[in-house]
């Protein structure tokens, strides 16, 4: 082989291992220990909408690292095969070249086999492909499809106020009350849970589990609304912006739908983002109001970070609410935060400098946002006939926060809260369910009632029926849904016809 095309080759390795591997490494070191399934995702869905600071930040901190990596070691690499080249081209013998240029040929080998091992290692390439080849029948077995179930609604229909928190996880908690903060970065949070009702997985304040397929934003909202987690095989095709989203799945969007109430979804950022368009307008047909929304209606000259931050989100929604409380049907107002998302979070001229990190005083400022909006919303006429939920959408993302030490015996849940619940109940405490509960869990608060108590994969926490986590080990239901189900694929994941 030519060496002019062995240093080639050379220099194509090393450029792709230090592309694969500084990525990677630059992807887990941002946003956490991301699951295989979430990688995935992000490849199969259009990217419409991503924060452009982060591609950005990619680029300044990443690019530099490559290019120097790559010259440095390609020119370690190709120098004994040019210097033979040059200074003993009619010395050394055939043999000799030929030694010189394969052992740079397999070292540069090994460096782009060291760099697959890595990322495997990192990823858990492995144990994904294992659950890929691997089926199993338990979503089939536990699945309960809410169009086959009777849920009830009074007469008088109670409107709905749904908070998605941006990673907002029960370790915000003082240790007093049940976190993991010697000081509550969240007291109006606390105190909120306190006064009304907080399932929780302890006897402190606590809140719900995010299990496989549930562990970022989309894959959250999923398993609110429709009750299931979010499950993208490698061979599933690609998805556009008019891909059918969970086509067989049927969740709090029909049901509130159908029952005559105006659905209305609010994002600060694109609502195209991962698929979140489709989720909502396929499943509930919600009026979607985002960034580029606040943008058509001059509410914003120009969006900072991701769009718009949480200080307007607030201001925007109860514009919006109050609207909507003027109209004959009953609301269900949706709407997400997104000021505490990591790196750090957003920090608004509004927030207050408690803590000795940013991360701390945007999660701080967080609470106190919603304090008020809820306080704002006491004070509204339609409040007597509204419930309420305060949800954290996934546990955080942020890189070493309140990261749990060797031995440390503690479950990190999400902030879980509802406020003037139709109905009430005392079994609050020491229950172990998941995200996907809160489903059915929210219409209960409603006052609907469920035949049957289950929806989805999800029960009605206001009933004496038990969760998949009350019934079975989190591990094994863990365990259970990263597999491959020939149901999910068939039924939920493909459109019902």
């Amino acid at each position: 082989m030519k060496k002019k095309i062995i240093c080639i080759i050379i220099v194509i390795m090393v450029l792709i291992s230090f592309i694969a591997t500084v990525s990677v490494q630059w992807m887990y070191n941002s946003f956490g220990h991301l699951s295989m399934e979430e990688i995935v995702f992000h490849i199969k869905f259009p990217m419409d909408g991503t924060n452009t600071d982060l591609i950005f930040k990619y680029m300044w901190q990443c690019i530099p690292i490559i290019i120097i990596s790559t010259i440095v070691i390609s020119v370690i690499l190709i120098y004994p095969i040019k210097k033979n080249i040059k200074i003993r081209r009619n010395i050394i013998k055939t043999s000799e070249q030929n030694k010189t240029k394969y052992i740079s040929l397999a070292l540069s080998v090994g460096i782009m086999v060291s760099s697959i091992v890595s990322i495997i290692n990192i990823t858990n390439l492995i144990e994904y492909i294992k659950n890929e080849n691997n089926t199993s029948e338990f979503i089939e077995n536990e699945y309960v499809d809410a169009r086959n179930v009777n849920v009830e609604f009074s007469e008088q229909k109670r409107n709905l106020i749904y908070i998605y928190l941006e990673s907002m996880e029960s370790t915000y908690y003082s240790k007093e009350n049940g976190g993991l903060s010697d000081v509550s970065l969240i007291p109006e949070l606390e105190k909120l849970a306190k006064q009304n009702i907080n399932f929780s997985n302890t006897e402190k304040l606590g809140g719900a589990y995010s299990l496989f397929g549930s562990t970022w934003t989309v894959g959250a909202m999923t398993a609110q609304s429709l009750g299931v987690p979010l499950k993208i095989g490698i061979d599933t095709g690609e998805f556009t912006d008019n891909s059918v989203f969970l086509g067989g799945a049927y969740g709090i969007g029909e049901i509130l739908q159908n029952e005559g109430y105006h659905n209305y979804l609010m994002v600060g950022s694109d609502i195209k983002f991962a698929g979140r368009k489709n989720l909502y307008k396929q499943h509930g047909d919600y009026e979607i109001w985002d960034v580029n929304s606040a943008l058509e209606d001059e509410k914003i000259k120009e969006p900072i970070w991701w769009g718009f931050n949480d200080e307007l989100l607030f201001e925007f929604a109860k514009e919006k609410i109050t609207a909507l409380a003027k109209e004959d049907e009953p609301f269900n107002f949706t709407m997400l935060t997104a000021d505490t998302h990591f790196q750090d979070g957003y920090k608004c001229e509004d927030c207050e400098e408690k803590f000795n990190e940013q991360y701390k005083n945007v999660i701080a400022c967080s609470s106190k946002k919603v304090g008020e909006f809820v306080e704002w919303i006491k004070k509204q006429s339609f409040y007597d006939n509204t419930t309420i939920v305060i949800v954290g959408d996934h546990l955080t993302m942020q890189t070493n926060f309140f990261e749990l030490q060797e031995g440390q015996n503690y479950d990190k849940t999400v902030v879980s809260i509802i406020i003037n619940s139709a109905v009430q109940t005392e079994n609050t405490k020491n229950r172990r369910y998941s995200t996907m509960d809160l489903m059915p869990t929210t219409l209960g608060a409603l006052g609907a009632n469920i035949e049957g108590n289950k929806l989805g994969l999800g029960v009605n926490l206001f009933s004496d029926e038990q969760t998949l986590l009350e019934k079975y080990d989190r591990d094994y239901v863990e365990a259970e849904l990263k597999k491959t189900s020939k149901f999910y694929n068939n039924n939920i994941l493909s459109k019902n016809e």
